[in-house]
C-alpha cells in the first residue's frame, strides 16, 4: 500500500486516513510521533511499532526478562505520565532497548505488541530501514541523473 503525494502534505496526516487490516502491524520513524494516532491503531487491533521520542515521561509497569545475547538491553511495560500524552494514550505499552550489533547504535523501540519477541521487535524496524536505504538510493540516483542532463 502506498500514497504519493506533495512533500508538504504530513505523513501524520495521510497515516490517518489508510485502512490497515485487524493484526497488521504498522513501522514508523519517531519524527511521526502521534499518540492519538497510536491510539487508534491500538482500538482498531492493528500493531505498531516505533522508536520512542526522547524525553517522554513514563513509569515502569513491568519489567521482562530480556536476552542480551541478541542486543536486547531492556524489555519493560511502561505507561505515559505526562498529562497530555497520558490522555492521548492511557494504555501500557512496550519499550525495548536494542544495540545494533553491526553499527553499535542503540535505539529505543515502542509498541503495543506485547506477544512478539524483543528481537523480533527490533527486527520489524530494522526492515523498515532498509525502505529509508531504498527510498534514499533512488533519490539520490535520481538526483544525480537530473544533475547530469543539466550539465
Amino acid at each position: 500500500m502506498s500514497t504519493i503525494t506533495e512533500g508538504n502534505i504530513s505523513d501524520i496526516k495521510i497515516g490517518r486516513t489508510l485502512a490497515f487490516h485487524k493484526g497488521s502491524i504498522v513501522a514508523f520513524d519517531r519524527g511521526h510521533n502521534d499518540y492519538t494516532g497510536y491510539n487508534q491503531l491500538t482500538s482498531k487491533g492493528i500493531f505498531f511499532v516505533t522508536r520512542l521520542k526522547s524525553g517522554a515521561k513514563m513509569r515502569v509497569v513491568c519489567r521482562h526478562s530480556v536476552s542480551k545475547d541478541k542486543g536486547i538491553s531492556c524489555d519493560k511495560t511502561i505507561e505515559f505520565t505526562a498529562k497530555q500524552t497520558s490522555a492521548k494514550y492511557p494504555l501500557s505499552l512496550r519499550r525495548i532497548g536494542y544495540r545494533d550489533p553491526e553499527t553499535g547504535k542503540r535505539y529505543v523501540f515502542l509498541t503495543n505488541h506485547f506477544k512478539l519477541a524483543a528481537k523480533t521487535i527490533a527486527d520489524i524496524y530494522k526492515a523498515r530501514w532498509q525502505v529509508e536505504l531504498f527510498f534514499k538510493m533512488g533519490k539520490t540516483e535520481l538526483e544525480d541523473q537530473i544533475l547530469h542532463r543539466y550539465q
